[in-house]
């Protein structure tokens, strides 16, 4: 019988996790990511607001990849036949994925520490009476819709320094998010913005 392929895998973020998943029983896979976790990223600001939700979207690989090996590390360097992590483990491949995805490096290493992350957010956030969103993206519009949904009755202040939101996008959703959100008591700024020179 024929031994099985040598696949690396460098990150465990979406790309990574699911090539490591599909050929979890097919080779002999090794994914190495820093994390013990895979992470939905488009999750996360429900996350902050809703840090149960957590549990459900961040998965630790161990609960989803059957017999492949996981090496919580960051890769350091690749030859053509092996790469060299960063806690100094050599691991030959006979085919090399690299999905390390963006530059973002920070971050916990385990999923217990990330969800305690969230809660320490989602406590800062319950506290206060006020919050002010500085952006209005896809990001700056759903964090305000997420807190807005679970917290009716704080101040929430949305400043954006284009004419629209979500201005990526056409007219329509602009008007659309812009209209749902004031109907929900956010306040949002156009045509404005925050120097954030000199605060702390």
């Amino acid at each position: 019988m024929a031994l099985k392929k040598r696949i690396v895998v460098v990150g465990g973020g979406v790309a990574g996790s699911t090539i490591a998943k599909n050929f979890d029983l097919e080779a002999d896979v090794t994914l190495i990511d820093p994390k013990d976790y895979f992470e939905v990223p488009y999750a996360a600001l429900r996350c902050t607001v809703e840090p149960t939700f957590a549990e459900r979207s961040c998965v630790k690989h161990s609960e989803y990849l059957k017999k492949a090996k996981l090496v919580q590390s960051s890769a350091q360097s690749v030859s053509d036949s092996a790469v060299v992590t960063v806690s100094g483990d050599k691991i030959p491949y006979d085919f090399l994925v690299v999905c390390t995805g963006s530059t973002y490096t920070g971050g916990p290493a385990t999923k217990a520490e990330r969800i305690k992350e969230y809660q320490a957010d989602n406590k800062k956030l319950e506290a206060a009476d006020s919050v002010l969103i500085i952006g209005g993206g896809p990001v700056g519009v759903e964090l305000a819709g997420e807190i807005v949904v679970d917290f009716p009755t704080k101040k929430v202040t949305l400043v954006h320094s284009g004419d629209r939101l979500i201005d990526f996008l056409g007219p329509k959703a602009s008007k659309k998010a812009l209209k749902w959100l004031k109907s929900k008591n956010v306040e949002v700024i156009l045509n404005d913005r925050i120097e954030l020179d000199g605060l702390e």
